[in-house]
C-alpha cells in the first residue's frame, strides 16, 4: 500500500505560512531558507518529518543544546503550516512523536 503524498507550497506561499508560525527575524534569516529550498516538493508524512528534522539540525548547529528541544516543540506548528492535508499532517505529527520518544 502506497503512502499518501502532499506537495509542499511554492516558495512564496511557504514563506507566508512559516511567518504565521513565527515572524522572528533570526528564523527568517537562518531557518526558513533551509526549508524554502524544498518548496514545491512532493513528500510523504515521514518525509515531512525528515525535512524538519534535518532543517532543525542544521539551524541549531553550534547553539546551546536546549535550542533543538525548543525547535522540536514547534515542529507540530510547522507541520500544520506546511501540510494542508489533515490526514498527512496527523501522520507526520505521529511519526514525529514516535521518533522523539524513541530518542529518549
Amino acid at each position: 500500500m502506497s503512502e499518501k503524498t502532499v506537495i509542499l507550497p511554492d516558495h512564496e506561499e511557504m514563506f507566508r505560512r512559516l511567518l504565521g508560525v513565527s515572524d522572528d527575524a533570526y528564523m527568517q534569516e537562518r531557518f526558513y531558507p533551509i526549508l524554502l529550498k524544498k518548496a514545491g516538493r512532493q513528500l510523504v508524512a515521514p518525509g515531512v518529518v525528515m525535512l524538519l528534522t534535518l532543517a532543525i539540525h542544521d539551524f541549531v548547529d553550534g547553539m546551546p543544546p536546549g535550542m533543538a528541544n525548543a525547535m522540536f516543540a514547534q515542529a507540530p506548528d510547522f507541520i500544520d503550516a506546511l501540510v494542508t492535508d489533515a490526514e498527512v499532517a496527523e501522520q507526520a505529527k505521529t511519526f514525529l512523536r514516535e521518533a522523539l520518544s524513541a530518542k529518549k
